[in-house]
């Protein structure tokens, strides 16, 4: 599987990330490095906000730790929370090896759009 990411919004307190899928692969993707965003300082955390997607195949996101945790599967189309306001955050759950990362996966054939808003929790400089 092929994963281009596109960082659309990177501000104080959230990130927007565009992913587009191709092709194949057992093995999870990193698609956002929680470490590597604005105002990242000691172990940063988000969670996700909204998802919209598009996917011919089951595809999952996936909190990074020792064994990475689904945050959320998604299939066809559809999205999560797409005002950003109806439904509660989907918090990182993820227990030992935890790092705050996500990540892709999907086992058959894939190909789509995945667009995911987080909010920055704890671990930036600028939150409070």
């Amino acid at each position: 599987m092929a994963i281009a990411t596109q960082t659309l919004v990177d501000s104080d307190f959230e990130v927007v990330t565009k992913h587009t899928i191709t092709g194949t692969n057992g093995t999870a993707l990193k698609v956002l490095d929680v470490s590597e965003l604005a105002g990242a300082a000691t172990n940063p955390r988000v969670s996700i906000v909204s998802i919209w997607w598009t996917c011919s195949s089951v595809t999952e996101i996936e909190w990074n730790a020792s064994s990475n945790v689904t945050a959320f599967t998604l299939n066809g189309n559809g999205h999560y929370n797409h005002t950003g306001q109806g439904a509660p955050t989907i918090a990182n759950n993820a227990g030992s090896g935890v790092d705050g990362d996500i990540y892709i996966e999907n086992d058959g054939a894939c190909t789509g759009t995945v667009i995911m808003k987080c909010k920055k929790v704890s671990g930036f400089d600028n939150i409070q």
